[in-house]
């Protein structure tokens, strides 16, 4: 579609407009191999100030009020997960377990959350169903960064062994250590 045909490039990076001006021994090869790239279709390259590069900003500068966040986790349905999950219940009642756990008001759903306290922030006990869900959405970092980003937030047993079970068998984790 763009071979063949003449076209200018407009940027508001003023370095760019004299890079094909430079002397090619002082680019990393790297460096080069792009510069060759993109002389195949353009190297008439313009500079546009920032503030009239009108493309750009309306697709780097996209309005707050435009962009809807979407909770991965519904903490009323955590709560009731809470109330119905053996394990969870088995917490509470045996206080032979090194958790200090404690009913903690959920401001957003005007449920109560069972927590764990003993960080000084209070993290939610995850029970079975959602633990799945947790670790699935915390973008795939790895066992480490996963178990880190997770142990932070949230309180689950067995929690280095399901996250470690959990990315050794999830195909996004594994493309990404590839």
């Amino acid at each position: 579609m763009l071979e063949g045909r003449e076209f200018q490039i407009f940027t508001d990076q003023k370095p760019l407009i004299y890079t094909f001006k430079q002397n090619p021994d002082k680019c990393s090869p790297r460096h080069f191999r792009h510069l060759d790239f993109i002389s195949q279709f353009s190297t008439d390259i313009r500079h546009v100030q920032g503030f009239k590069n009108f493309v750009a900003d309306s697709l780097s500068r996209i309005e707050l009020n435009s962009v809807t966040k979407s909770p991965f986790l519904n903490f009323s349905e955590l709560a009731k997960a809470q109330q119905i999950d053996p394990e969870t219940q088995k917490f509470l009642q045996d206080k032979s377990f090194s958790l200090q756990l404690a009913l903690k008001p959920c401001l957003s759903t005007n449920s109560d959350l069972i927590c764990e306290i003993s960080t000084g922030s209070s993290r939610p006990l995850v029970p079975e169903s959602f633990r799945r869900c947790i670790i699935h959405n915390i973008s795939h970092p790895g066992i480490a960064a996963t178990t880190k980003l997770i142990s932070a937030r949230y309180v689950c047993p067995n929690m280095k062994r399901n996250i470690k079970e959990w990315v050794r068998c999830c195909e996004p984790c594994q493309r990404s250590r590839v």
